[in-house]
């Protein structure tokens, strides 16, 4: 099944923002300490495309995201901010 531009451009998105997270905690190990560790911050990210997105779908200009676009870009940008930062320390 092939992908449309929306559901990689989403994907993309998601795992762009894994590397940020991972930058930024990189500089500022403090934010660790949160009560929201920063694998898990993908997933505020993830809510407010997948919003955006299910607008648009409900429009008509798009098709919706499946729950496996979901699970590979969250999953994979939480694995991207867990590598980067055990890799930083």
């Amino acid at each position: 099944m092939a992908l449309s531009r929306t559901r990689l451009l989403y994907i993309a998105a998601v795992l762009v923002s894994g590397i940020a997270i991972g930058l930024v905690v990189r500089q500022r190990p403090d934010l660790q300490e949160l009560a929201l560790p920063p694998a898990a911050w993908p997933f505020a990210v993830s809510l407010l495309l997948d919003l955006a997105i299910g607008q648009l779908a409900a429009q008509g200009r798009t098709e919706p995201l499946t729950m496996g676009d979901r699970f590979v870009a969250v999953i994979g940008a939480g694995l991207i901010v867990t590598l980067m930062v055990a890799l930083g320390s």
